[in-house]
């Protein structure tokens, strides 16, 4: 056997002692790294400064708290020594905590299983979608059934009830001015002409041109905003002319005499009804029919030619009661 000698063996111990340290810190990760975590049971746990009760607590725990065990081994066989995150200090505390207050917290290492394996996303190819936009509907625009005003013209028929009056073709306009919704003021100008036969108490045989000017009032229904009757009435004052056949002058005439015949204006009343059918916002077709009372006066004049002697008298009973019927178009606005 080899001898070895003191000085050998003096270092051989040194390089023991070096060592040493190195294996014992190995050894102490290797635990820790099984067993490195404790959990707190009890409802509370104090982290005291040293292994002993009496000495200073450095922080009261709850239940459920993680620490750090900073060596595995159990000290007195009662004690962890242990580190911890105060939030209360904003730093890592080091302190001694029972051990029957917590237990050991194990880490198993979780192993995915194949099914659990995240499986690769394969991407659908969507179907390419076109929309198809519905067939537009036109929707009729509403049209305003509140006060209109416009103005209008009218052709008709204009039909005297005096039995030696003849009918004949009106035609004018008229101005509305919408008050409300169902109130309007109309002013209207129609033209007529009738061919009076001849009456030894009235008129001689001509033409009797007539221009009322009418102020009526309207009150309008709308049962639509396409659709509006109204019913009408005011006054009116009479524009008259008459002018003899060319046959009774020209008898007159051969016997030495100038004949005339004249009629007065004259005030009239009128009622009525009617209608506006609107076909677009501003436009309508009116219907009208409207029944008028007059009553004129008249003169008649005979002159002598050679001594120019008049004579002269009045015409009574000159009724101008007429029924006039009257359609056309309407500008509102």
């Amino acid at each position: 056997m080899k001898r070895i000698h003191f000085d050998e063996f003096v270092k051989m111990k040194k390089t023991i002692f070096m060592f040493f340290p190195v294996f014992l810190l190995f050894l102490s990760s290797l635990l820790l790294s099984q067993e490195n975590k404790v959990k707190v049971t009890a409802e509370k746990a104090n982290l005291y400064a040293n292994p002993d009760i009496n000495s200073s607590v450095i922080e009261t725990i709850e239940k459920g708290t993680i620490l750090t065990l900073i060596s595995t081994g159990k000290i007195r066989n009662i004690w962890y020594y242990a580190s911890w995150y105060s939030k209360k200090r904003s730093a890592t505390v080091l302190g001694y905590i029972q051990a029957s207050l917590v237990e050991i917290v194990r880490e198993v290492p979780k192993i995915k299983k194949e099914e659990e394996r995240p499986k690769p996303k394969i991407k659908e190819k969507k179907p390419t979608i076109i929309p198809i936009s519905p067939p537009k509907t036109r929707v009729p625009k509403k049209i305003k059934i509140g006060p209109k005003s416009g103005i209008g013209f009218l052709a008709g028929y204009a039909m005297p009830l005096e039995d030696n009056y003849s009918n004949g073709l009106q035609y004018g306009g008229n101005f509305c001015l919408g008050i409300t919704k169902n109130i309007s003021v109309e002013l209207s100008g129609l033209r007529f002409q009738s061919d009076v036969e001849g009456d030894p108490e009235a008129l001689s045989k001509g033409k009797l041109s007539v221009i009322p000017i009418q102020l009526s009032i309207q009150a309008r229904f709308p049962i639509s905003s396409r659709f509006v009757p109204y019913l009408l009435g005011g006054g009116g004052y009479y524009l008259n002319r008459f002018n003899l056949d060319k046959e009774i002058t020209d008898v007159w005439d051969a016997l030495g005499f100038d004949i005339e015949e004249k009629v007065e204006n004259a005030i009239g009343y009128h009622f009525g009804a009617g209608i506006d059918l609107f076909f677009t916002k501003n436009i309508a077709l009116n219907a009208d029919f409207r029944y008028c009372i007059a009553k004129i006066k008249g003169t008649w004049n005979l002159t002598d030619q050679i001594s120019g002697t008049e004579t002269s008298g009045d015409l009574e009973d000159l009724n101008l009661n007429t029924l006039m019927f009257g359609g056309g178009l309407k500008f509102c606005f």
